[in-house]
């Protein structure tokens, strides 16, 4: 009877050692899926403000009949967002050494916004018997708005600093990931033209 007690106890020791051997070899994996999300925190927002015009000149005997000349004035305030576009951004798993490997493209715009709000009555100036139709003030609130981009997309230190900016978040979260389960990571930086 004692060697009963004695064996029962000894296997239920084991069961439970193993049990607990069990939960300690359990690895907890790094996640990186809220990759999108920090790359969106990442976004650099530039505001602008301006001011479209557009001007006709008039020709001919409508020249010397003072018609035919417009000009056109119009205030506007808008905003661009430079970044990196997320589809393109990929982390690896991490390496034996705690290496994470992250692909990132170079930033780009993203979106650009004109505030409507912004934009007071429009200054005009037209010649004898001419009138400025509203085409011709979609027209030159088109065109600003295309300045914009093509302003915000020479600045190529603005879409440094917003790329830059993408890669401290992105290496802060990688390494508060590791953090989070007891390990030390390090980010490689692959540039996604190289991939390409």
């Amino acid at each position: 009877m004692k060697r009963k007690k004695i064996l029962c106890l000894l296997v239920i020791s084991m069961l439970c050692l193993t049990g607990c051997a069990d939960k300690k070899e359990e690895k907890k994996e790094a996640d990186f899926s809220a990759i999108q999300s920090v790359c969106e925190l990442a976004t650099l927002k530039c505001y602008y403000h301006n001011v479209a015009k557009s001007e006709t000149e008039a020709s001919g005997l409508f020249k010397w009949l003072g018609t035919g000349y417009k000009k056109i004035w119009t205030e506007y305030s808008g905003i661009v967002e430079l970044g990196v576009d997320v589809s393109k951004v990929s982390v690896s798993k991490p390496s034996k050494d705690g290496v994470v490997k992250v692909t990132i493209p170079d930033a780009e715009i993203l979106s650009v916004d004109l505030d409507e709000d912004s934009m007071g009555e429009p200054l005009t100036d037209t010649g004898f018997m001419t009138k400025i139709t509203k085409e011709e003030e979609t027209e030159a609130l088109a065109e600003a708005q295309n300045h914009m981009e093509e302003t915000a997309n020479e600045n190529g230190n603005l879409l440094n600093q917003a790329k830059e900016r993408a890669k401290s978040l992105i290496e802060g979260y990688v390494k508060n990931v590791g953090e989070q389960i007891g390990k030390e990571y390090t980010v490689e930086w692959v540039d996604a033209k190289a991939e390409e």
